[in-house]
Order: structure tokens, then sequence, then C-alpha cells
């Protein structure tokens, strides 16, 4: 029976004593019952640990609370799944929440189908309860790339624990590092249109009201190199989706990174990635994705900032778009 397989929910805990309560309480009312939460507090400094242990006194066989030294999200996420029990691994972040029969969806089809990993879409509610965003999945190739976040999924555990899946610690795009392993080293993948995530728009939180630029030192190479590393002997590389993937990874840095940058470190990061995406991917600029039309299940304004991204490189405009781009 589908009720006698167990679910283990991590959550990396880092200064949330407004939001974790309505994270846990939207777990403890699910109308799925078996399940574990490992909440674990990353060295928080407002009362998060203290609202925690309550949890765990009140909810003592399925609320396992950690206290630790400050070491990120992710060896915190890496902690977690080392420490779970359960058949099946989902995770969360601390402000976030879920709606009531979220994990009954994931685990019904995840069961059924044996699958390893099974894909969802999610919206995005702000503080005033409106829904800014909502993403609901094709059934299609390119939805397993598209949320880059470890959430809104649900996995087998062994299948995470035996091919030895991990966060990278990074300053940047730490779950990607996780996620292109998760959906690209198995064939049991399934994707499914239900919504029943929430990925909660904080504008008080730093992710929201900092920039991150070239300037802070953003670990960019290891990210694209350790993921890159990650799956270049185990996939077949010469796959048009995969290096799509990796095209639309470098352009999301420069268009999130860049403004505000100093022009010659922006020079210089574009030289390197693009010879490091030409030495990988020799002929990445014909890749048949490259459309305003594709790829399928992506979104237009996604679709549109790639094609022409690369196309001003092509043409060699791409240093006044940056150099314009950067003073925005």
């Amino acid at each position: 029976m589908r009720d006698n397989v167990k679910v283990s929910i991590i959550i990396p805990v880092y200064n949330a004593e407004n939001y974790i309560s309505r994270c846990l309480n939207s777990i403890i009312d699910q109308t799925y019952k078996n399940w574990e939460i490992i909440a674990l507090d990353d060295g928080s400094t407002d009362s998060s640990w203290q609202i925690l242990s309550k949890y765990k006194e009140k909810y003592p066989d399925v609320i396992n609370a950690v206290h630790q030294e400050n070491m990120g999200v992710s060896k915190t996420r890496n902690k977690g799944i080392q420490l779970a029990t359960g058949d099946y691994l989902m995770l969360m972040d601390n402000d976030d929440y879920i709606d009531d029969d979220y994990i009954e969806q994931f685990v019904n089809v995840i069961v059924e189908h044996d699958d390893d990993v099974v894909i969802g879409g999610y919206r995005r509610p702000n503080s005033k309860g409106e829904v800014i965003e909502e993403i609901k999945l094709e059934n299609c190739e390119y939805s397993k790339y598209k949320i880059v976040a470890a959430w809104a999924k649900i996995y087998k555990l062994s299948y995470i624990k035996n091919n030895k899946i991990e966060f990278l610690p990074s300053n940047i795009g730490e779950d990607i590092h996780f996620t292109i392993q998760a959906v690209l080293l198995t064939d049991k993948i399934r994707i499914i249109d239900y919504i029943g995530y929430n990925w909660y728009y904080n504008d008080q939180s730093v992710s929201n009201t900092t920039h991150k630029n070239m300037d802070n030192n953003l670990e960019f190479d290891l990210l694209l190199n350790k993921t890159y590393e990650s799956i270049e002997k185990k996939v077949n590389l010469n796959n048009v989706y995969i290096e799509y993937y990796f095209i639309k990874l470098i352009v999301w840095y420069f268009l999130y990174a860049s403004k505000g940058s100093n022009y010659k470190i922006i020079l210089d990061s574009l030289n390197k990635y693009f010879s490091w995406l030409g030495d990988k991917f020799p002929n990445y600029n014909k890749n048949k994705l490259l459309s305003i039309n594709k790829p399928r299940g992506e979104i237009l304004l996604n679709r549109v900032a790639v094609y022409v991204f690369v196309k001003l490189y092509k043409y060699k405009l791409i240093k006044l778009f940056l150099y314009v781009y950067s003073k925005l």
C-alpha cells in the first residue's frame, strides 16, 4: 500500500523565525501522513532554533530538529539527505509551503510507476497572497530541465544515495549541480501537470533585496565545471537538450550577474565562458533549440533571451550590449 512508503522532507533553516512555522504546518496538515521532517538549523541568530525545538517536542516521532554551526545551504542539505530514513525524498526551503495534497499527489505517481524522479510545477505567492508567477509543466523532454530548484520534485532516496548525487557548496546556483544529475542519471523520470509547491516571494529576503554581480567573487567557474564533470562520463553529451542547458546556464549568468559589474571583468568572463562552451560543445551555435519558438515547454522570454544573446555573440555585438546592460 502507498501509505506504507515513507517520505523524508529536508528543510535547511536559517533565520526563518517569521516563516518556518507556516512551512512546518503545511507538512503537518498533509493528507498523506507517512513522512518525517529533517529540519536543520544552520546557525540561525534569531529564534528559529527555539521554534524548531518546540515542534520537535510536540511531534517527537516525525520531526528531527538538528542544530549546527553555520555551514551553508548545500552542506546542510547534504547532511539532511544522509540523515533521511524514508523511501522517498523531498526538499523545501524554509520560507516556502505546500498545498495539503502535495505529498499524496507525488507519492501516488512515483509509487504507481516505480519512478526515480517525479517533477511538478510551482506557483509564486507574495506577502499579499497574490500569485505573481505560476509554472505548470508540459509533458515534454525539456520540462525536466526547466526548474533547476530541487523542490517541486520527489526522488527515490536510494537513487540519490546510490548515485552519490549531492549539492555543490557554491555561492551561486547551488541547486543546479544536484538537479541536473537527478534528472539525467535515470530514464525512470516523469513530468506531472500538478502544481502544489508555493515558492514564497519574500521581498525582505537577502536574495530578493541584494544583487550579486561579477565583482563579488561568484564561484561560477566551480559551478560550471563541477556540473559538467558530474555528468560527462555518465550520459551521452551529444544531446541537444544538454547542450542547450549549458548555453542557457552561461547566458543566465551574464544576465544575472553583469549588472553593476566592472566592464573588464565582464569581458574577461565573456571570453572565458564562451571559450569553455566552444570547447565542450563545438557546434553549440547550430543547436536546433536556439530559436524563438523552441524548446517546447520553455517560457517565451527565456527562449528569446538565449537566442538573442547567442546571436549577438556570433555577430560580435555582445560587448556593446553588455556594456549598456552593465550600466542599468
